[in-house]
């Protein structure tokens, strides 16, 4: 098997060739950030109230203004007005004066539907299907059903990518999520709006993960800024949702508007070839070859014989390369299962808090437009201090910092939020330090993201990463129900996501640190690195590769170096996490 990053070593690992490729494939990550949180705006907070005519008739009482309305019609419990029942008396009696106004009637329902405040957004799906009041939990399942394709997602093309490749991965992701977006726009029944999202999301998100995957794979050691920009370019796409939905306020047309974006990436595709690394991982050395010396010359370099020798490792379980892997065997090893047990807990909380804190950004003070695309730029300004930072100090130093950093402010948030009591300036300072948990959650998922994908090696990395984001949707799925609580329990939300940020942070400490060691490619390997022997054993294959080949002792095998060693360490299996 042939070793890519030696290959990269001498073609570089991230020339001009690599950029072109990211910046090309990174057009994946729009659509997905713009699916992800389009319900910020096809279903975002809108005034409403029960129809009440003629007293919400202009012309029967033409000085009316809607605060009045709602003192003359709608029941006042608990501080606010229940905009879910009116009065119960009769309004038929209503012909201009106020003499039919019976405050003391019991309330009832709505029983002439609703009124919708269209001043801000023409139509949502509110407006369309009534998904308010007793409907409001439907509405909320809904968005944890997406939640749950992204789930589906994250399990079948992670399979696929690892075991067709990610070339074909990502643009037959990129055809579903265009063909199924589209669909949606037109969904004449919200049952089928449902469904069809779910699929939106399986699709979206199946590309998007490939294509993180696929620009760590060919940048080598320059992984850290390539993995990373894979969320900037999904943060821009969050940032457009403000953009396209300020210019399209009909639901439809903005859901058609955030469709169509796939489809610069169909011709992009036929620039971008198949990672090399997944072919030589796949015991494809000639085509792998072929796509190397493909990179070499659009980088200006040549690769000579010598590489590919010094590439080529003699000493990998060609059976274990030969078999196709599947998500069991990530549970398989014992070291191996610690760490993906720890990965999806990180995801699980890092989910949970990134869309909790974006699903809500029509809730906090202020332009829902500007919050979202502050939001957004946030969330890229973290992604900026992770690149110029991830590589200092270290993945798990710097993970258990975002943690920690969005967990803190999450509780922060949450103590303004109690105790402002009217004061603007404590309720500012709680709007602030609720994008400053943005800023950790956001860096923490793109520090999660290249992290999972380190960890794992190259036979099951995908899976890795499909198993890390199958657990984050547990928590993308919880989040809009706890948002949800908000409206029962105001300090709940930020209360639970910034305990779990806590606990994560810490937890992310047990972690090994990858930063420069090179990723392993099979499962041995993999314990090899978790026990923290991996780079030691392969410097001292180097060594004795050396002595062999000057002493012409080459029957000595890797493999009979190993055992001795293994026996010469026999405390090594207690080595932790």
């Amino acid at each position: 098997m042939i070793e890519f990053d030696i290959v990269l070593d001498k073609i570089g690992h991230l020339g001009r060739y690599q950029i072109m490729l990211c910046a090309l494939t990174y057009w994946l990550g729009i659509p997905s950030g713009l699916h992800n949180l389009a319900s910020v705006f096809y279903a975002p907070p809108i005034d409403y109230r029960c129809n009440v005519p003629p007293i919400d008739n202009a012309t029967v009482y033409p000085n009316l203004n809607e605060s009045d309305i709602l003192n003359l019609t709608t029941p006042y419990k608990s501080g606010k007005y229940d905009t879910c029942e009116r009065y119960g008396y009769d309004l038929s009696e209503c012909d201009g004066t106020f003499d039919c106004v019976n405050k003391s009637s019991p309330a009832i329902k709505c029983d002439m539907g609703y009124w919708f405040d269209t001043t801000e957004f023409t139509s949502t799906i509110d407006t369309t299907w009534g998904m308010i009041c007793d409907e409001k939990i439907i509405s909320t399942a809904v968005t944890a059903f997406y939640f749950a394709g992204m789930w589906a997602g994250a399990i079948v093309f992670g399979y696929t990518s690892d075991l067709y490749g990610r070339r074909i991965t990502m643009f037959l992701t990129n055809i579903g999520a265009l063909v199924f977006g589209i669909a949606t726009a037109f969904a004449p029944y919200f049952w089928l709006f449902a469904i069809l999202r779910f699929f939106v999301a399986m699709f979206s998100h199946g590309s998007f993960l490939s294509m993180t995957v696929y620009v760590i794979e060919i940048s080598g050691n320059k992984r850290t800024p390539t993995g990373i920009h894979a969320h900037t370019a999904f943060a821009v796409g969050y940032i457009l949702a403000s953009l396209f939905s300020y210019f399209l306020r009909d639901w439809r047309y903005f859901y058609l508007g955030i469709s169509l974006t796939p489809i610069p990436y169909i011709f992009f595709h036929f620039l971008v070839p198949e990672s090399p690394r997944w072919h030589f991982s796949n015991l494809r050395d000639d085509e792998g070859k072929e796509l190397s010396h493909k990179f070499a010359k659009h980088n200006k370099k040549e690769i000579h014989n010598d590489v590919w020798e010094e590439a080529e490792t003699g000493d990998v379980n060609k059976e274990s390369l030969e078999r196709k892997y599947a998500v069991t065997d990530l549970f398989k090893q014992p070291r191996m299962r610690l760490i993906t047990c720890n990965v999806m807990f990180s995801w699980f909380v890092i989910s949970l808090m990134y869309y909790g804190l974006s699903l809500n950004a029509g809730s906090l003070s202020g332009n829902i437009f500007l919050n979202n695309a502050l939001n957004g730029v946030m969330e890229i300004f973290g992604y900026f201090i992770v690149v110029a930072l991830m590589d200092r100090i270290g993945r798990r130093i710097l993970l258990s910092g975002a943690y920690l950093l969005g967990g803190c402010a999450c509780i922060g948030s949450m103590l303004c939020a109690q105790f402002a009591d009217g004061n603007q300036a404590v309720i500012t300072t709680g709007v602030t330090m609720a994008f400053i948990g943005k800023i950790g959650a956001g860096a923490g998922f793109g520090i999660i993201y290249n992290y999972t994908a380190e960890l794992y090696p190259t036979v099951v990395r995908v899976n890795g990463l499909g198993v890390g984001s199958m657990a984050a949707r547990w928590g993308s799925i919880l989040s809009p129900f706890v948002i949800l609580a908000q409206d029962y329990i105001p300090w709940f939300p930020s209360a639970l996501f910034g305990f779990f940020g806590i606990i994560a942070g810490f937890l992310a400490l047990l972690y090994p640190e990858t930063n420069k060691k090179r990723m392993p490619q099979t499962l041995e390997e993999a314990e090899l690195f978790y026990k923290g022997l991996l780079e030691e054993i392969n410097e001292e294959k180097d060594d004795l590769s050396d002595i062999s080949t000057v002493s012409g002792c080459e029957n000595v095998s890797y493999q009979d170096y190993e055992g001795e060693k293994n026996d010469a360490l026999p405390g090594i299996n207690s080595t932790k996490l």
